[in-house]
């Protein structure tokens, strides 16, 4: 592979194109892509409480079909966040259905219809009758498509999007490559986690290839904060606990801290990632209060520990190394009943 300046030549980059073409099961890649040639109009669906895998992968394909003239929507039932500056289109993301005249739903990055959440349960018989391509790569889909590209090796959906373009010969421009690299880099932490494969890491050379630069995803994503963000993770820092001699930690974050710092909904991003770094946590649990007797649970792990098989008891899901689920019971209840299951588990070792 030859490497002129800083930049990958011409020829190189074409080849990585074929050998990334090859990284996905050519006879579903290319059903899938009839799927999206025979459609008329598109509905690209990102799942709630959007990260930038799911809104990315779906305004990335978005932005790769603008050739083509199709005529799509990208929704998803919560707003995109304000900090994901980086993600070109991320204006046009709607949180209600203008109409339900679509030929074709692309559910993105989850594998169960509930995952989309007021849109699935405002639109229910639509979504149930309508023709569903499926691209997720948590290893607890099931798929709730048609044609499922459901790939648990894959670091990030927007790693297969990549994937399914290349394998059928169609270009990257560079709003779609800034949105698919966003997928790819925060679903990695910037490479960081043990799903950072050596096809992880091509398919992010070939995005910047592409023209997409990791510097406007990293420093928004991970170094700049709001001053209302900083004063929220102070208020939630001190409520953490550890247990099981520092391996385990946690916090809770309540509506009063959120409306007392006048922060946004968003600005809990990184706070479990962040906690994990405490020198000997190996679990890091953060608790948020939600609406109507509920708590959203975010868990980040290390070592030997899958935190997709923690929230999964409780009808959650995602990663070993970061997985979320609802625990429908207010905060001081879902944090005890939560946490003692997780303080069993490193006790036992068992799920």
């Amino acid at each position: 592979m030859t490497v002129t300046g800083h930049s990958m030549g011409a020829r190189a980059h074409s080849d990585l194109a074929q050998l990334l073409a090859g990284e996905i099961d050519s006879e579903r890649s290319q059903a899938a892509w009839r799927m999206i040639m025979d459609a008329r109009r598109i509905l690209l669906l990102a799942h709630h409480n959007p990260d930038p895998d799911a809104l990315g992968s779906a305004l990335g394909l978005a932005h790769a079909l603008r050739p083509f003239a199709k005529d799509w929507v990208v929704a998803c039932a919560d707003p995109a966040p304000e900090g994901f500056t980086f993600l070109p289109g991320r204006e046009q993301v709607v949180t209600e259905l203008p109409d339900e005249d679509f030929d074709l739903v692309i559910a993105l990055d989850a594998g169960a219809l509930s995952r989309y959440g007021t849109l699935y349960e405002r639109h229910k018989a639509f979504f149930d009758h309508a023709p569903i391509l499926n691209i997720d790569h948590h290893a607890s889909s099931t798929g709730c498509g048609a044609v499922n590209i459901i790939d648990p090796t894959a670091a990030a959906t927007a790693e297969l999007i990549t994937l399914l373009l290349l394998n059928n010969g169609i270009a990257i421009n560079q709003d779609a490559a800034e949105c698919l690299l966003a997928g790819v880099i925060t679903d990695t932490r910037s490479f960081e986690f043990d799903a950072t494969t050596e096809r992880t890491l091509a398919v992010g050379a070939y995005l910047v290839g592409c023209g997409a630069v990791p510097e406007t995803i990293v420093k928004p994503m991970y170094r700049m904060k709001p001053f209302a963000q900083v004063r929220l993770w102070g208020r939630v820092l001190q409520t953490a606990q550890t247990a099981s001699e520092g391996r385990v930690i946690w916090a809770t974050l309540s509506r009063r801290d959120m409306e007392e710092s006048g922060a946004t909904q968003d600005m809990d991003d990184g706070l479990p990632a962040y906690l994990l770094d405490v020198e000997g946590v190996e679990i890091a649990v953060l608790l948020r209060e939600g609406d109507e007797n509920s708590t959203r649970v975010s868990v980040r792990t290390g070592g030997p520990w899958d935190g997709s098989k923690m929230t999964m008891r409780f009808g959650g899901g995602g990663h070993m190394r970061a997985a979320g689920c609802t625990v429908h019971k207010p905060l001081d209840q879902a944090e005890k009943e939560f946490m003692d299951y997780v303080l069993k588990v490193v006790a036992t070792g068992e799920y």
